[in-house]
């Protein structure tokens, strides 16, 4: 057996790293750069730390700043034609998962004839793109930034589907999130928790991969909380950045499972936030797949500092990890499914896609429809 690992792209990281974009771009050979971004990004002046490294360099921009949750083909469409239009010949994307998928995305086109929809699957290709791609996240949760994967809505056919492409550097500055209100430090926190538990799960599972999920677990549920009741504190921000980077790679290469699948379904049909989607479902998925991964599962729950005797059966295993994510996403306040208004009756209709999606058969337990039913009812029912 072999196992395979890679980094996509250097990573620079730290507090002030974004200083270095305007040389790092200029290094690339890159005149005139595409900035795609979401607008309350541009808003919140976060937009700003990136231009003013870019004249320091004297490299121009364009902006797009037309990125919404989950973002759409025509989304990727709109912003190539800015950067057709204006003449760029790099992209830099800044902001959350959604801002750095659509960046990614948006990088095929500079090589490859539109529209973007033909590009973007069910079950995900490789697009060999050479087009300077730096990534600049905002939030401490996708990870996005160290993936070679963006995620893209296709709302003809009701899915959220993907593609994989290069990049070409990373630049985590942790200062970036100090403004991210408390709602979305939780939600995209607890994605890189799902990246994480998830990734050293699946049915691709590998020895380094597993390293960065342990330690991003750690991280976790020990600065989450702390970010969230004191979002200033520049230290648990630090370290939440590093723990979903770490996140981000530890599912790069054994990607994620059902957890995501049941996700997706959600962001497609209730356009609830993905992070709040992965938290919902990860306490199902550590369950269901624990009797079959009890070693995995023991690796999860001494990363998480549960004490344990060495007895516990998987399914006791399974359901103290469960628990414990349970009682992470009360701290962090994250709400119940009945809470945000969503009936159950609806939310059981989500099996046929959730049991549908590539992600699902990642899952080293087979997912059909029946399970992923029973997998929505226990995310409706326990938390």
């Amino acid at each position: 057996m072999y196992f395979d690992f890679k980094i996509p792209a250097p990573i620079i990281f730290g507090v002030g790293a974004i200083s270095v974009l305007g040389e790092k771009v200029k290094g690339f050979g890159c005149k005139k750069i595409l900035i795609v971004t979401e607008k309350p990004i541009e808003d919140a002046g976060i937009v700003a730390y990136a231009t003013r490294s870019l004249d320091a360099a004297d490299i121009g921009y364009a902006i797009y700043n037309g990125v919404v949750a989950d973002p759409h083909d025509a989304l990727i469409d709109e912003a190539y034609a800015v950067a057709k239009r204006e003449g760029c010949d790099g992209v830099v994307g800044i902001g959350g998962g959604s801002s750095l998928d659509a960046a990614k995305a948006t990088s095929i086109l500079f090589e490859k004839p539109g529209p973007a929809k033909q590009y973007i699957n069910a079950v995900p290709i490789f697009i060999d793109t050479k087009t300077p791609l730096v990534l600049v996240p905002t939030t401490a949760g996708t990870g996005s930034e160290c993936t070679t994967v963006a995620v893209i809505s296709r709302p003809e056919m009701n899915g959220k589907w993907s593609v994989w492409v290069n990049s070409t550097l990373a630049i985590v500055d942790p200062e970036l999130t100090l403004s991210v209100p408390k709602s979305v430090t939780a939600t995209t926190g607890l994605d890189a928790l799902a990246h994480s538990m998830e990734g050293m799960t699946t049915v691709l599972t590998n020895v380094h991969s597993d390293l960065f999920a342990v330690a991003a677990i750690e991280k976790i549920f020990k600065y989450l909380p702390i970010c969230c009741d004191d979002p200033g504190n520049i230290e648990a921000r630090t370290q939440m950045a590093m723990a979903a980077n770490f996140g981000g790679l530890a599912f790069t290469c054994p990607l994620v499972h059902v957890g995501h699948a049941l996700a997706d379904a959600m962001s497609v049909h209730l356009h609830t936030p993905h992070g709040y989607n992965c938290a919902l479902a990860l306490p199902e998925a550590m369950c269901v797949i624990a009797p079959g991964s009890p070693d995995r599962i023991r690796t999860i729950a001494k990363a998480i500092g549960l004490s344990l005797t060495g007895k516990e059966s998987p399914e006791e295993l399974g359901k103290m990890v469960a628990d414990a994510i349970r009682g992470l996403m009360r701290k962090v306040g994250i709400k119940t499914l009945k809470e945000m208004g969503i009936d159950r009756g609806e939310f059981l209709t989500l099996a046929a896609d959730a049991a549908g999606n590539f992600l699902a058969t990642l899952c080293p337990v087979k997912i059909d429809e029946p399970l992923a039913e029973k997998l929505l009812a226990g995310m409706y029912d326990n938390y």
